[in-house]
């Protein structure tokens, strides 16, 4: 049986138990495996909906950020136009995904 402390469930345990893992997933997260390897998370809602305002927050201040960097660059003459801005915004955008 479930416990109300455990935080990792197999999918098969999962499949036969959905009433009490959903009911634990509203305490803490709980890993759910299957061949022993971790495959998902179960979360409450509330901590889904929290995740999301905060990735929102942080992606808005990423974007301040940025145009702050971008009219600093402007202010000193790194670029005249917009197209030698987007070149130099696309060259960094490229250099930034081949880095994952």
């Amino acid at each position: 049986m479930l416990k109300t402390n455990e935080r990792i469930i197999t999918a098969e345990d999962l499949a036969d138990q959905v009433h009490t893992a959903i009911t634990n997933a509203q305490q803490e997260p709980l890993v759910v495996t299957e061949d022993g390897r971790p495959a998902a998370y179960l979360i409450s809602v509330e901590l889904f909906d929290t995740m999301l305002a905060q990735l929102e927050t942080l992606e808005a201040a990423e974007l301040v950020a940025n145009l702050a960097a971008g009219e600093e660059q402007f202010a000193r003459g790194a670029y005249k136009t917009l197209a030698e801005a987007r070149t130099i915004a696309e060259a960094a955008w490229q250099a930034y995904e081949s880095a994952e």
